[in-house]
């Protein structure tokens, strides 16, 4: 039971105990933050307070909101707003909103974020990337947490960080030093690893200033038994909800490990099966079933595996059927990139998921990425990765520091009949590291050496060279970018074109894509 610091004659409020007025909608939005003041970034003096204001009411709980370094600080939430007293002194603050900040009805914050406020250079501490995963696979829950000690103290985390919804934790101002690093699912939300009950893993690593450290770590238990069905749920005419014993992993083929069948023994369809994270050491395991009625149905499950990959026997519960709709409709629920993005991967993967089951040949029609200067339209490959998500891999690397769009077009539909409008976000790809090549003759001249000019077209990058003889050419290893190309015969040898050197162009920019070939770039000398 978690207090709620609502007002100070409220003195042991309970959170699960708020109840919405009778007739009224349920809350199921999460609470957001819409402002925090002072705004964080490099200062001149650390601030002693900062206010944070969320989209609703919050409620308290031990360790919603971190405050690093925690001496003489101190955290007060008194309804949509926390306020946080810093102390006195340091050079770095930072104040992270975890994963198990709560609105009054309990609706848990979708991503967890982190504020900085610094004095000093962000070069003077070290920085580290870690991409957790689970044994198995799976999506990282929500009560995933990687606990920092900065050795030899083993006691108390020096600083906590969240994984987002990818599993990517980006952890920033380190001091300079050794350092053991948990990372867990706190399924018991006791702020400690219990290795036999919940997924996790150590590691340690000496991290230095200016460094920006990349590690990759995998939680798993120690486990033998097979998981074991506890209840089904009927959430409406289209999902049911599987209760197990313990967190079970479920990939997009899963479904045919799932059976359900009426009274008349013919078979329902199963369009996909996902894990939910929960609350406690119990998994729930969503099923996206074709339309029930209010009829007797059996479910039989068999092969469905738990962290340690230990299968689960065969088994059947019997439950009462609803032809009742659900209660959100479909839309959107998450995009990467995000609109506005910058410095993106230009291998991808892009990512899309929606809050239902959609029909995946129906997406693949409606979902586009999109060059935005020509309106070049991007093949790649489109891939569920769950019930409700779906990555976009293109087919090669894009180009660098061009705009790209994400169209989602309208017409979308679920199994519901419900619809989602037309969609767009843009982003800006970063440089790939890997090369291209340039191909094409040289003609008009008799010379036996030519000397070939690629020069970047209006954004950086280095000019390179290279000699060649007349006839067929191939430039390699020319990084990804629009260049402009020439050659010329080089009569004093000093590698620049000089008036009276019979020379050359190709009449327009060359773009060069990464690991792809730009041919035909035919270029005639003239004296």
């Amino acid at each position: 039971m978690r207090e709620c610091a609502v007002f100070l004659l409220l003195v042991l409020a309970s959170c699960a105990k708020v109840v919405a007025p009778s007739g009224g909608p349920v809350d199921s939005n999460p609470p957001e933050v819409t402002s925090v003041l002072p705004e964080p970034g490099y200062t001149e003096e650390i601030p002693g307070e900062i206010t944070i204001l969320f989209s609703e009411k919050i409620c308290y709980s031990e360790g919603a909101i971190q405050l690093y370094p925690e001496q003489g600080g101190e955290v007060l939430i008194n309804g949509d707003e926390a306020r946080v007293v810093t102390g006195a002194g340091g050079s770095v603050v930072m104040v992270t909103i975890s994963s198990n900040l709560e609105d009054m009805r309990g609706n848990r914050i979708v991503n967890p974020e982190t504020f900085v406020w610094n004095s000093v250079p962000e070069d003077s501490f070290a920085r580290v990337s870690i991409n957790v995963l689970r044994s198995g696979g799976g999506s990282v829950t929500s009560s995933a947490r990687c606990d920092f000690f900065l050795l030899p103290d083993t006691a108390t985390p020096r600083i906590t960080h969240f994984p987002d919804t990818l599993g990517i934790i980006d952890a920033g101002w380190l001091s300079a030093g050794d350092y053991r690093i948990f990372c867990y699912e706190d399924v018991d939300q006791s702020r400690t690893w219990d290795p036999e009950r919940e997924p996790g893993t150590s590691s340690e690593t000496a991290l230095v200033s200016g460094e920006n450290a990349q590690l990759s770590m995998t939680m798993t238990i120690i486990d033998s038994i097979g998981p074991r069905i506890s209840d089904v749920a009927v959430l409406d005419g289209w999902h049911l909800e599987i209760f197990w014993n313990e967190q079970v992993n479920v990939n997009p083929g899963a479904q045919q490990l799932v059976t359900v069948t009426g009274p008349d023994s013919l078979p329902i369809g199963i369009l996909g099966v996902k894990t939910s994270a929960g609350r406690s050491s119990t998994g729930r395991m969503t099923v996206y079933t074709e339309q029930l009625s209010d009829t007797l149905y059996t479910i039989a499950i068999q092969g469905i595996q738990d962290l340690a990959d230990n299968p689960s026997l065969a088994d059947t519960l019997e439950f009462w059927g609803s032809d009742s709709l659900p209660e959100a409709k479909l839309a959107v629920q998450s995009a990467y990139p995000a609109d506005g993005g910058v410095e993106i991967p230009s291998a991808g993967p892009f990512f899309i998921s929606f809050t239902d089951w959609v029909n995946e040949s129906a997406l693949d029609t409606l979902y586009a990425v999109t060059r935005v200067a020509d309106t070049t339209i991007v093949a790649g490959e489109l891939t569920r990765t769950s019930p409700t998500a779906f990555s976009f891999a293109p087919n090669s690397e894009l180009l660098g520091e061009r705009q790209y769009r994400v169209d989602l077009f309208p017409g979308l539909i679920s199994l519901q009949g419900d619809s989602v409008g037309g969609q767009s976000w843009t982003f800006t790809p970063a440089w790939s590291d890997l090369p291209g090549f340039i191909s094409g003759t040289v003609s008009g001249t008799g010379a036996s050496v030519l000397t070939m000019v690629v020069a970047p077209a209006g954004s950086g990058g280095e000019v390179m060279t290279a000699e060649f003889t007349p006839g067929a050419y191939s430039f390699a290893e020319v990084s990804g970018g629009r260049y402009t190309v020439s050659v010329f015969v080089d009569w004093n040898s000093d590698n620049i074109w000089n008036p009276g050197e019979p020379y050359g162009a190709w009449p327009g920019v060359v773009e060069v894509f990464p690991g792809i070939e730009s041919k035909d770039i035919n270029i005639q000398v003239v004296p």
